[in-house]
Order: C-alpha cells, then sequence, then structure tokens
C-alpha cells in the first residue's frame, strides 16, 4: 500500500551483497517508501521503491559510509544506464550509433549445413553478391560464419572454418563500405578474421569458452566485439538474472584483458541454452539488460521457437515471427537485430523507430493522407 501511493515503482536485483550492506540498503529505502526483500543469507536484495527514491539512494548510501557508497555507486551506474542511448562502437572506423534508430545485422552463413537452408559454402563471388545486396537493402553490419552452432550440428576444425571464411572476410572487407563480423567461437579463426579485415568477433560464448578469444580482440584494439550469453544446460533459477550475471561475467573478462568496454556488444543468446519458454520471457524481460549499459543485439531470426509457436512452420516460413519477435525485443530494448531476411527487417523496424524512438522529421511534415489513412 505504501508503495502504490507512489505511482511508479524501481525493481533493482542486487546480488554480491553482504548483512552490513543489506541492513544499511533495508534502512535508506524504507525510510524513503520503499521495500528492500533480502534472501536469508543477506547476499542478494529486490529492492523495491518509487522512482523518486531510486534516484536518491546513491547519495543515501554514500552518507552511511565508503562500504554502502560503493554499493550507492553500482546502482547509480545501473540506472544511468537504463535511462540513457548506449555509447557508440567504433569498429575498425565504423562509426555503430543507437540512438536514432535500430541497426540490422545481416547474417552471412558459409557453411554447407545451416539451419535455415540459406548456407552458400565457400563461394567468394556468391557470398560477396550476398552481402552487397543485403547492404544495399539496409543492413548496417554483415556477420560471416563458418561454423553452424545449430543443435546437433558437427563442430569443425579450426584450419577448416577459417578456409570458409578468411577468403570471403577478405573480398567483403576490401570491396564494401560495412563493417564485416566474424561469427566463431575459435580465438585462432577470430585473429585471421581480423588480419583479413573483420571489424567485429561475434562470440557465442561471450569470451567465456576459447581462454584467449579476449587477448585476440585486446590486441586488436580497433576492433569491436559481440559477447553473447550461452551455457550448457537450460537450466534457470531466474533467467535474466543468470543472463546478466553472465554478460557482466563476460565484459569484465574482456576489460581485464584489456578490451575498451566501449568496443563491447551484448547478446542475450536467444535459442542458445534456452527453452522456447525461456525464449518468450527473455524478449519480455529484455529491458532488464539496459543495465549493463551496453548496446543489446539480439538473433532471432529464424529461430525454432517461431516454429513452436506457429504448428511448426519450416525456416523458410517464419519470416512473420522473426519480425514480430524483432519488433517485440526492439520495444523491449535491443538496439541490433540479427535476421536473414534483411530487406523485410529494415522496413519493419523503421515502423518500429518512429515508434519506439520518434517520428521521423519527413513524417512530420508529411500532409493528411487521404480518407483510407
Amino acid at each position: 500500500m505504501v508503495l502504490a501511493r507512489h505511482g511508479a515503482v524501481e525493481a533493482l536485483s542486487i546480488q554480491g551483497l553482504d548483512g552490513g550492506q543489506v541492513r544499511v540498503l533495508e534502512r535508506s529505502v524504507r525510510d524513503a517508501g520503499g521495500a528492500v526483500l533480502a534472501n536469508a543469507a543477506g547476499t542478494s536484495a529486490l529492492v523495491l521503491s518509487p522512482l523518486v527514491t531510486a534516484g536518491e539512494l546513491p547519495g543515501r548510501l554514500a552518507s552511511w559510509s565508503e562500504h554502502a557508497g560503493a554499493l550507492g555507486q553500482a546502482i547509480a551506474d545501473v540506472l544511468v544506464a537504463r535511462s540513457v542511448t548506449p555509447p557508440p562502437v567504433v569498429a575498425r572506423g565504423h562509426r555503430l550509433d543507437f540512438g536514432a534508430r535500430t541497426l540490422v545485422m545481416g547474417i552471412l552463413n558459409v557453411t554447407p549445413d545451416s539451419f535455415s537452408g540459406d548456407g552458400i559454402g565457400n563461394d567468394v563471388d556468391a557470398a560477396l553478391a550476398l552481402a552487397q545486396a543485403m547492404a544495399a537493402a539496409g543492413a548496417d553490419i554483415i556477420d560471416v560464419g563458418g561454423e553452424s552452432t545449430r543443435p546437433g550440428s558437427t563442430s569443425v576444425t579450426a584450419g577448416e572454418e577459417a578456409a570458409r571464411v578468411i577468403p570471403i572476410i577478405h573480398a567483403l572487407a576490401t570491396r564494401m563500405r560495412v563493417p564485416i563480423s566474424v561469427d566463431t567461437r575459435k580465438a585462432t579463426v577470430a585473429a585471421a578474421a581480423i588480419e583479413a579485415g573483420a571489424s567485429i568477433v561475434n562470440d557465442i560464448w561471450g569470451f567465456l569458452g576459447d581462454p584467449d578469444m579476449a587477448g585476440v580482440v585486446a590486441s586488436h584494439p580497433q576492433a569491436a566485439a559481440v559477447l553473447m550469453h550461452n551455457r550448457r544446460e537450460p537450466v534457470y533459477e531466474d533467467l535474466l538474472e543468470e543472463v546478466s550475471a553472465s554478460l557482466r561475467r563476460s565484459v569484465s573478462v574482456a576489460v581485464r584483458e584489456g578490451v575498451d568496454a566501449e568496443q563491447l556488444i551484448v547478446d542475450p543468446g536467444f535459442g542458445f541454452a534456452k527453452t522456447p519458454a525461456h525464449n518468450i520471457e527473455l524478449v519480455r524481460r529484455l529491458g532488464e539488460l539496459r543495465g549493463l549499459g551496453r548496446a543489446i543485439l539480439i538473433g532471432v531470426s529464424r529461430k525454432s521457437t517461431i516454429g513452436a509457436l506457429t504448428g511448426g512452420a519450416p525456416p523458410d516460413q517464419r519470416l512473420e515471427g522473426s519480425l514480430a519477435l524483432a519488433t517485440l525485443a526492439v520495444a523491449n530494448g535491443a538496439t541490433i537485430v540479427r535476421t536473414h531476411d534483411v530487406a523485410a527487417t529494415v522496413r519493419a523496424l523503421r515502423v518500429v523507430d518512429a515508434v519506439v524512438r520518434g517520428t521521423p522529421q519527413e513524417v512530420r511534415a508529411a500532409p493528411m493522407p487521404g480518407p483510407t489513412g
């Protein structure tokens, strides 16, 4: 009832606390009309407070002690990150801005066993033609992958993967104006791809798989990276809490190895170690990841969850579901959408962005439509 009188309520889930921090947190929040729900061990807490109280909380905590002030600073950092546009990422001279519109990453599979049926093998000319078509349709990034990551797929050696992607990345990087990303979990492939001209390393294990991956990116400071959440089994107590914690760990590993935090993009890993129910929850609660302060990439295109929701539709009949999920993800905080269907996705996101990010000037100046609207 106390919270209801204040209208909008801010919710913060906090981990890694000690008993002293919990006691100070409880008193600071309670005195301002909020509530703290702590676990029995006093190591985590859910803070529910009026918006104004949440904003004042860092200062209140700092007045208690330096130890409590450190918690207050962490809260302040999250509140700021959730309320502002993620900072731009500069990848090899390509500036990726996230304020005006959602960016689109086009998928270029150079594998023979892509789940979506669009793998083109290592045909350089075909890859170049497809990448140029995607860029012409509005793709901001081209993501080149040489190893299928679908469930049950066969892994390939680093040598085989490099033989597939390196000639194509070199051709794309020397002939195209958009940044090229390499979708790989192997540090040696990432290093060779950067040398061939790749601007971004897209790692499905978020620097927590290959122990050398963070070092490779750190040694190429002009490169950016996408850190994706993944795990071995789809077992969670709180999906978003665990995804967020894992992504924070990935960011910490990257920064510890010398990667600039502003070169990092996060991906919650839709479809990776997650059931269809998990994937739906992920999109619904995606906004909770904005506190990471990084641009959020999501890849929902043609995923099996869409088939599960549409009576078993095969990958080539999942466009509508892909666009629906991309739309919902952007409304909930996604800043980059990874897709097989660039042209349709770009058109859909123009409409979404007009609602989510602001009405375009050319639309503001448009005359009243005819009688059909």
